[in-house]
Parts: C-alpha cells; structure tokens; sequence
C-alpha cells in the first residue's frame, strides 16, 4: 500500500466551505483508495491535508495515467487554494 498526502494551507474563513467538499467528495473517492482522512495542522491550523491509503502503488499510477484529477485535489481548489502532494510507502500497520 501507499499513502498519498495533499496539503495546502487554508485560510481560516475557508474551513468550513473544505470540510463541506470533503463531505460531497466521498463519492468520487477512487475505489482503489482503501481509507481517506481529512487532517489540520495542531501547531498551525491553517494548516490542511487529505490523506488516501491506495491498494498498491499500481492502482495509484493507473489512476494517474487516465487523465484524471484526483478529487483531493479538487476539494483544495474548491476553496481556492493549490495543494502539493506526497507520496509514501505504507511500511507497517499498529492496529488501533
């Protein structure tokens, strides 16, 4: 598996209005996306991430192949704001 992170900072008047494109964006959250978490910043609230654990880095670059923009993206230019993106490998799991 892999984790992909976009991140942005968000100004604070546009919180909400990000939270609510998450919420609409859920369903169109790629199948091969096995978890998704909407994330702010402790030690600096404007501070913004969307992280998607993939099945595999395979089903990660097929998706980005087809031309598709991925709807975290989406969700951090709904609020105006152009993310980056990371990309890690998912090396162990703790268990909650």
């Amino acid at each position: 598996m892999i984790m992909v992170v976009w991140d942005a900072q968000i100004p604070q008047d546009r919180w909400a209005a990000f939270e609510q494109a998450y919420a609409a964006g859920q369903s169109q959250r790629p199948s091969a996306i096995r978890a998704g978490f909407l994330l702010q910043d402790t030690a600096d609230p404007t501070q913004w991430y969307l992280a998607g654990m993939w099945e595999s880095r395979e089903a990660f670059e097929t998706f980005r192949q087809s031309g598709a923009t991925s709807p975290a993206q989406l969700m951090f230019r709904a609020v105006g704001v152009e993310p980056s993106m990371s990309i890690l490998d998912f090396k162990a799991h703790f268990g909650v």
